[in-house]
């Protein structure tokens, strides 16, 4: 009996909707508009038939295909992918996807490109966080990625193709009564009514797989027939019918690809199942012909597998017990390794065994970093241990991996079993860390619980030292970051261990006594420093003390040292700081590359409790560019997630943002309200209470909007005179200036705003590189002042050429209020905000390849919005772009 039907039907038929949508998305990436397209649905319902014919049938395409063969392994998908791209080594999870990027610019050279990825609820999830980022980088290029996944996708893939202009999901469901009626004269040809199609398509509900089935099994009289149609069998029972019917060699090849469950060369095939090569080749002929059994070519020999998961079940589950036990045992020997391990595992069938467990207990020890393979390793010996301390033992190693790897929805699947474990050190940390991320108040308890037990082992105490000391910074306690993060260089062995600890000590002493308490322990580790952990915080505590400049420039180091396989617990916060560094000294379009960034790194729900920050960070340039509705939707997206999951550096970023945004509104009130919640936190103490801290200056101003002066005094004399940095200071003058422009003397504003503007002619390019908004406010400020005058006008265009520069629309429509409008502003720039950014970094020197891994983008993304650079600005070189400036 043929079982062709098991196949999904390879005979597109009623699909013409699904067909033209998938051919919009094609259209929309041929033209440069990466898109990407899931296709959901049931086992057997067409997905797979569907996509794959659209992709064969792409004239001029580059095709590449992927599929998940459900390998826990930590990065196996992304193995998979970097070979089907041709790119290099894949990517860790904490790194951005460069690599894949640079093989999708590549292919680009060939053609638009089809990027089918086939089962994505079976992609490991090292590797689906990783292609997430991948995906959502995709922008202005000629990709279109059309993925398949069975049933309802999860929140991860969901979240991802959510329906949009560059994106969709489409849920393929049973066939219509036309696209029965068309199945029907495929398989059946002759004449049908439509009462029967009618008849057909109740019975099997539209589903292609177990029409064809019917179609295949039943004779016509039973086809046509009143009475209802019998049930259709369920898949099972069909492959073992088949199953049934093959002969010796035929059956021995499908049971050995059964057990090996991955795509597998033939000639191994054949020795596992003990056939000779002319035997396994009749075997694969039979087996394909009844569509049990994909043969794709691979070099000299093809690869082989079963055609579907559910065959693919069915056939290892019909297998006697002592049958699957030789199987996967002859697997194990021929393939060694971590797959010996595996089927080691499926051999045992979970009975008790001591030796295996050991193995993998051992296995497991010898992966330092991949903690997530390490942790898989480990709790399948937990399941074969023997005995109960054993299992618990190895249960709670490889949940301290999963802490390591972050990866929550592992641990949350084993909490009742952590829950059920006994009292120690080990169970302590894991529901500590389940507890930080649900944002539970006991979840320091529990990790200060491991951290004093003298009889833990020191890694396990240095662990729990550091989660308890990043939850403890969350939440805003200085001096118990410190106290936790300061005994971990005592227990642990590991300089990137100790080097986490020294990070979380340097933010600890900030929240308690400033950032410059931070700083000052950080001064001699961040250049010898192996992980990015110093220098990110360096990065983080300079923003907080009012130096921007020195800040952009650590975290780009950081973030460059991650991306050169450095560790970094924050790198999601990284690009969160780099965006507000950024914005600050005055590189608004890279702020918001960098916030775009920052937001990947939420967009599955993962870390809240920074993702307030980045959304508030977000708003920072389109507040300021007076982009009010944006600026708002992310605002009112950090305040749900504070609502949440509050922080107090997410309150204080949320306070930041309201202020410019209100500043741009003109609405002073509000401004002070806002920026006075953050002069409040200052005043408390910790890591706003930097002399220089940026708010300082926007309160002073917001009381001066709002009237009063005597407050703005007060509050601009509580700085220091000496030290300041360089943006700080000239905003001070600009703001003496102010002071004496409201006491009504003229002369002395004048000469408070020329103070400031020698100074910044004494330091030139150190003001273009750290802060040019403060000396165009400053030409505004004198500007407006003078008047019509040939000197007024002179500063107020230089004013009005950073404010065009930079898309600052609400500071020149206060120039043009203030009457000082010469002739209108000059055009704004002709630039998009990508192609600036992209202009930028290349005007800066940097290769394609360089500034599309800043920006997470493909080098033909670059090569793209270069072009439009070069269009727009009337030039033909990168050579022209040096010299010039780019927000």
């Amino acid at each position: 009996m043929s079982t062709a039907a098991l196949r999904e039907d390879r005979v597109l038929v009623g699909r013409d909707d699904e067909t033209a949508w998938l051919a919009r998305g094609w259209a929309r990436a041929r033209d440069g508009r990466a898109t990407r397209l899931l296709v959901t649905g049931p086992a057997g319902i067409g997905k797979s038939a569907l996509v794959d014919a659209f992709a064969d049938g792409r004239d001029g395409a580059v095709a590449a295909r992927v599929e998940a063969d459900a390998d826990p392994a930590a990065g196996a998908f992304l193995d998979q992918l970097a070979r089907a791209l041709g790119a290099g080594p894949a990517p860790s999870p904490d790194a951005a996807p460069t690599p894949l990027l640079e093989a999708l610019g590549t292919l680009q050279d060939r053609g638009p490109v089809v990027l089918v990825l086939h089962d994505l609820q079976d992609v490991d999830e090292a590797s689906a966080v990783v292609l997430a980022r991948l995906v959502r980088r995709l922008h202005h290029d000629r990709v279109l990625v059309v993925a398949t996944v069975r049933d309802t996708p999860s929140a991860r893939w969901a979240r991802l193709f959510a329906d949009g202009p560059d994106a969709g999901t489409r849920e393929l469901g049973g066939l219509d009564e036309a696209g029965v009626r068309a199945l029907v004269h495929a398989r059946r040809p002759g004449r049908w009514s439509a009462a029967v199609v009618a008849r057909l398509h109740r019975g099997t509900a539209g589903h292609p797989l177990h029409l064809a089935t019917l179609l295949q099994e039943l004779p016509e009289d039973v086809l046509r027939g009143t009475s209802p149609l019998p049930a259709p069998r369920r898949l099972v029972e069909e492959v073992r019918a088949v199953v049934a019917g093959l002969d010796g060699p035929a059956r021995a090849v499908l049971a050995v690809l059964a057990v090996l469950d991955q795509a597998s060369d033939a000639a191994l095939v054949g020795r596992l199942a003990g056939v000779g090569v002319a035997e396994r080749d009749r075997a694969v002929d039979v087996l394909v012909a009844e569509g049990l059994v994909e043969s794709r070519a691979a070099g000299p020999r093809p690869l082989l597998r079963v055609h579907h998961p559910l065959v693919r079940g069915a056939v290892h589950d019909g297998l006697s017990p002592d049958e699957r036990r030789r199987r996967h045992l002859d697997a194990a020997a021929a393939l060694g390794g971590r797959a010996a391990l595996e089927h080691r595992v499926a051999a045992g069938h979970g009975e008790p065994d001591e030796t295996l467990a050991a193995d993998l207990e051992t296995s497991a020890a010898a992966e330092p970093t991949d903690h997530r393979d390490a942790a898989t390793r480990l709790l399948a010996a937990a399941d074969v241990s023997p005995t109960g301390p054993a299992a618990e033992r190895r249960l709670l190693a490889g949940a301290l991996r999963l802490v390591e790897a972050y990866d929550t929805d592992r641990l949350a699947a084993l909490a009742p079993r952590i829950r059920e474990a006994g009292p120690g050190p080990e169970r302590a940390v894991v529901l500590g860390f389940l507890l930080s991320v649900e944002n539970h108040p006991d979840a320091a308890l529990h990790l200060q619980q491991a951290l004093d037990d003298p009889g833990a082992p020191p890694e396990v105490r240095a662990l729990a030292g550091v989660r308890l000391g990043l939850e403890h910074v969350f939440r805003g306690r200085g001096a118990a970051a410190a106290r936790a993060a300061a005994a971990v260089d005592d227990l642990t062995t590991s300089p990137t261990r100790a080097e986490q600890g020294i990070m979380l000590q340097a933010l600890g002493r900030a929240l308690e006594h400033g950032p410059a308490a931070g700083l000052a322990l950080l001064d001699d580790v961040v250049a010898p420093a192996l992980s990015a952990e110093p220098v990110v915080a360096a990065g983080m505590l300079h923003l907080a003390a009012g130096d921007p400049a020195a800040a952009r420039d650590s975290l780009t180091e950081g973030i460059a040292r991650v991306r050169r396989g450095a560790a970094c617990l924050a790198i999601h916060r990284a690009h969160v700081h780099l965006a507000e560094a950024c914005f600050h000294t005055g590189r608004w379009d890279r702020a918001e590359a960098e916030a775009e960034i920052a937001l990947v790194w939420f967009a599955d729900g993962d870390r809240t409790w920074a993702e307030a920050t980045a959304h508030a960070v977000a708003a920072l340039v389109p507040a300021a560019r007076g982009d009010a509705d944006r600026a708002g939707r992310h605002l009112a997206d950090a305040r749900a997630v504070l609502g949440v999951t509050f922080s107090p550096q997410g309150a204080g970023a949320v306070a930041l943002a309201e202020t410019v945004l209100a500043r741009s509104l003109g609405d002073p009130a509000r401004a002070l309200r806002a920026v006075g919640r953050l002069a409040e936190a200052g005043g408390r103490g910790g890591m706003l209470s930097g002399p220089w801290a940026t708010w300082r200056l926007l309160h002073v101003e917001a009381l001066l909007d709002t009237g009063d002066e005597r407050g703005a005094r007060r509050r601009l004399r509580d700085a220091p005179r000496t030290g300041a940095p360089l943006g700080f200071a000239l905003g001070r003058h600009r703001l003496q200036g102010r002071l004496a422009e409201a006491a009504g003397d003229p002369a002395g504003a004048a000469s408070s705003y020329r103070a400031g503007l020698d100074l910044a002619a004494r330091h030139l390019d150190d003001v273009a590189d750290a802060c040019p908004l403060a000396l165009a406010d400053l030409h505004a400020a004198l500007g407006t002042l003078l008047g019509d005058t040939g000197d007024g006008r002179a500063h107020r265009d230089a004013a009005r050429g950073t404010f065009v520069e930079l898309g600052a629309r609400p500071r020149l429509d206060r120039l043009e209020l203030a009457g000082a409008r010469d002739g209108g502003p000059p055009d704004p720039s002709p630039l998009t905000p990508r192609e600036r950014q992209v202009a930028e970094l290349a005007a800066r020197g940097l290769t394609s390849r360089e500034v599309a891994a800043s920006l997470w983008v493909t080098p033909k993304a670059v090569d793209f919005h270069l072009g439009n650079v070069y269009a727009k600005l009337g030039i033909s070189s990168r050579r022209q772009l040096r010299g010039r400036t780019f927000a």
